[in-house]
């Protein structure tokens, strides 16, 4: 869920590099490649709605929150957008290692039949298998020990949340959201509902790093602090506030709108593409092995072995992306916000303070909804989800 930046997003990413508790080398740069040079290879986004200029966005922020709160806005974001894309960056790459890795050791099996006669050559074959199958082994290992995605989510749940918190300020104090925002609560809401005695040995809980932990709690007071100073400014002129803040929803609204049209036509291209590479592989397995019936030669065992299982690693890949689900989320989700925009046109006169407030509710609970909607896929699996 990488959204575009907002006027929170004003500090230096390797700050954030520098205070993270865990290391993180790859940062999404072998998924990206894949992604981007080959699945992705020549696409172009097509019609796009606009995004309003940032420093509109900017403006609207700075006039709704004042410059002394835009600074713990800044202070509170800490780099963690950055972070979470590179924490979220490691736990995509490290189950592409281990899909590419899977289709390289089938190879490295199957190609033993064109040097029958050269131990040379099948000697290094076997280590190559055993050096991808090590890779992968230690790949899953570690990427299970450390359980990026969890540290993912608290970053992302702390971003997002922090995105909308002039927002939250304005909303009733009954209110879901602002009420984790009043307590500092994180974005896992299934995590205050009690656990049935019974089904608590199906669960598999992680170690928490205490690092990890640190800031996890020092980011939730950050929401309390920052969420109590823009409370505040609410109630010393609630009508204002809330008319400003409705006027700074629409401009995120129209910004998330263009960010999710781009990524559902990303999937939907993706999810396309793979389909015409599934059937173009399968199609050349096929006439490999008709081709047996004629011609015996170890290109033809290598390819009946080889095309599938890297047709099979490609959609174990894509699985994980879980491009087919999110292609169409952002879609549901740009029609959502397609409709929360056309509901109110922006020249129409200020609406009361308690329809700004219902109005504000609807888009804080379609952003956050996403985040919530993470926890429940990967809050308590980790890398198990691999299997």
């Amino acid at each position: 869920m990488l959204k575009p930046p907002l006027a929170a997003d004003l500090v230096p990413s390797n700050a954030a590099a520098a205070a993270s508790p865990l290391r993180c080398r790859t940062g999404g740069r072998l998924r990206n490649f894949i992604r981007q040079h080959l699945l992705l290879w020549g696409w172009q986004p097509r019609q796009l709605p606009e995004a309003p200029p940032d420093a509109l966005v900017d403006l609207a922020l700075s006039r709704l929150v004042g410059q002394a709160a835009l600074a713990d806005v800044a202070e509170a974001m800490g780099g963690a957008d950055e972070e979470a894309r590179q924490i979220g960056g490691c736990a995509r790459d490290a189950y592409t290692v281990l899909y590419a890795c899977a289709g390289l050791a089938v190879l490295a099996a199957a190609c033993g039949v064109a040097a029958p006669g050269n131990n040379l050559v099948i000697n290094l074959l076997v280590l190559a298998e055993l050096l991808m199958l090590l890779v992968l082994l230690l790949t899953f290992r570690k990427a299970h020990r450390i359980n990026w995605h969890s540290h993912w989510l608290a970053l992302r749940f702390h971003v997002e949340f922090l995105r909308v918190m002039p927002l939250l300020a304005a909303l009733r104090d009954d209110n879901l959201h602002a009420r984790m925002a009043r307590d500092g609560r994180d974005g896992d809401v299934d995590a205050v509902r009690p656990e049935a005695p019974h089904l608590a040995v199906l669960h598999h809980r992680h170690g928490v790093d205490p690092l990890v932990a640190a800031q996890t709690e020092t980011q939730r007071r950050q929401r309390a602090r920052l969420y109590g100073r823009l409370r505040d400014r609410f109630e010393a002129e609630p009508q204002a506030y809330a008319a400003q803040a409705l006027q700074y929803a629409r401009l995120i609204g129209a910004g998330q709108l263009r960010y999710h049209c781009l990524r559902a036509q990303q999937e939907h291209t993706i999810v396309h593409r793979v389909h015409t590479l599934s059937m173009l592989a399968f199609g050349l397995t096929i006439v490999a092995v008709l081709a047996h019936f004629w011609w015996h030669a170890a290109l033809l065992t290598i390819i009946c072995t080889g095309v599938p299982a890297f047709a099979a690693s490609l959609h174990g890949f894509v699985a994980q992306e879980e491009s087919e689900r999110l292609a169409s989320s952002y879609t549901a989700m740009a029609v959502r916000l397609q409709g929360w925009l056309d509901l109110e046109p922006a020249a129409a006169p200020a609406p009361s303070l308690e329809a700004s407030q219902e109005r504000l509710a609807e888009l804080v609970e379609l952003l956050l909804s996403e985040v919530q909607d993470w926890h429940r896929l990967f809050g308590d699996k980790g890398m198990y989800h691999l299997g």
